[in-house]
């Protein structure tokens, strides 16, 4: 790549990046030395090469497919980053992964994953506190969350299951309509990661919380992902984070009230 900020600006435009739900042990021996606030960049790069060697052979492909359409609907709105873009393709189509595009998106994945790993951190923080109070709903909301941040889960991906589920709650109420939206939304490969990513959550500090996690991702999968308090929690949180966004979107397609003078958005004179 030519430069390292043409480059930084293809991610940007294309919102490239290894999923945090596939990502292994190489991406969290780097986050852990960025949490750390270890080495210099230059000495973090074997472990950015441990990142790109174990994942570029897997999602090579995804990426050069995304890079296209990035390229082609950069043709369409006058080719302002072809450059850039026709770099990172051919960078895309190296099975080495020790280039430029593979090393910026580990490097992204153990940055990303590391801030996610400290917000895990501030969830269990109330953790601890359900614990203290016995509060089992703040229990819930906070495990739901560490699963949707550490796995990356977009609500868009469940949005049919989503909106099936606010408007039975509107008839059945919220258990009926929340354990239906978990047998529609959990299949049993990303019940496993969810349960995965709880096992394998390091924490400093707040011993009780981190093992109360750490227990809930263990044990057997239910057949019923109804039964499965895990995916429960995860999918209870991305239906309460789908219904935020769309109230802010509503939000901001509102037309502003009328002024005191009875016309909107004006000044009173």
């Amino acid at each position: 790549m030519s430069s390292e900020s043409e480059l930084a600006r293809v991610l940007a435009r294309t919102g490239l990046a290894f999923p945090r739900g596939l990502l292994g042990e190489e991406a969290r021996a780097l986050a852990a030395a960025i949490i750390a606030g270890g080495p210099e960049p230059e000495l973090l790069r074997p472990l950015v090469v441990d990142v790109a060697a174990a994942h570029w052979d897997t999602l090579r492909g995804p990426v050069e497919s995304a890079l296209l359409r990035a390229a082609a609907q950069d043709a369409q709105s006058g080719g302002h980053d072809a450059a850039a873009l026709d770099e990172a393709i051919a960078w895309a189509s190296e099975p080495d992964p020790d280039n430029p595009l593979a090393l910026a998106l580990a490097a992204r994945a153990g940055i990303d994953l590391a801030a996610a790993t400290r917000r895990a951190w501030e969830q269990l923080d109330a953790v601890e506190a359900a614990l203290d109070t016995g509060d089992a709903g703040r229990l819930t909301r906070a495990v739901g969350r560490i699963v949707v941040d550490l796995l990356d889960l977009d609500p868009e991906d469940f949005e049919p299951e989503i909106v099936a589920y606010v408007a039975r709650e509107a008839e059945d109420g919220h258990k009926p309509a929340l354990e239906e939206l978990a047998r529609v939304s959990g299949d049993a490969d990303l019940r496993t990661w969810a349960r995965e990513t709880l096992r394998e959550l390091e924490a400093p500090g707040t011993p009780a919380a981190l093992l109360t996690v750490r227990g809930l991702g263990a044990g057997e999968l239910p057949d019923d992902p109804a039964l499965d308090a895990v995916w429960v929690a995860t999918i209870e949180a991305l239906a309460e984070e789908a219904v935020e966004i769309a109230l802010a979107a509503e939000l901001d397609a509102a037309p502003p009230p009328p002024s005191a003078n009875g016309r909107a958005g004006s000044t009173p004179a």
